[in-house]
């Protein structure tokens, strides 16, 4: 969030601090509320207001969604660290069979050939637009707390981790149905 977010209305000295090592990704679990300042992420997925009880929240999928979950820091380190467990539990050299172990990690279904073949023009993409572009491979692959593991190439990781990103961000895959 952006610096300042929260201490503009907490009131009686509290202050909020993000944890920082393991505490941090502990801490990611709870979320502070505040009446005075509803937090972004919440509002943007519509989440009640805690004014009312909500028996059930109302499926919602608007483009402010799909902006947070492709760029908030947050969600870009999961699939980055998502890429890095595909990228070291499927061997180098075999792409389809990282597509699919990505694809039935998220989904828990294989993909359909033509999903295998849209995921391979993804990854391609990626990989030509980081092949070019080391500056942004090294700032994608250097979002987030935790630390990228020396071993994996820069713009490998970075082409993976835009793949992680597009199945992390599928309607099947965040929405409920």
């Amino acid at each position: 969030q952006p610096p300042g977010l929260w201490e503009e209305k907490m009131f009686a000295g509290n202050k909020y601090e993000v944890g920082k090592g393991e505490d941090l990704y502990r801490r990611s679990l709870y979320t502070l509320w505040k009446r005075t300042v509803p937090n972004p992420t919440l509002q943007t997925f519509d989440a009640p207001d805690r004014a009312i009880c909500a028996v059930m929240r109302p499926n919602t999928c608007t483009p402010l969604q799909a902006f947070v979950t492709l760029n908030d820091v947050t969600y870009v380190e999961a699939a980055r660290v998502f890429a890095q467990r595909i990228l070291r539990e499927v061997p180098a050299g075999d792409t389809a069979a990282r597509l699919d172990f990505a694809f039935k990690t998220v989904l828990s279904r294989p993909p359909t050939p033509n999903e295998q073949r849209i995921l391979s023009g993804v990854l391609s993409d990626v990989q030509n637009a980081y092949g070019a572009n080391s500056k942004a491979a090294e700032s994608i692959t250097a979002l987030g707390e935790s630390k990228r593991p020396a071993s994996l190439r820069t713009t490998e990781l970075a082409a993976w981790t835009g793949v992680a990103n597009v199945l992390l961000n599928l309607d099947e895959t965040v929405t409920r149905e």
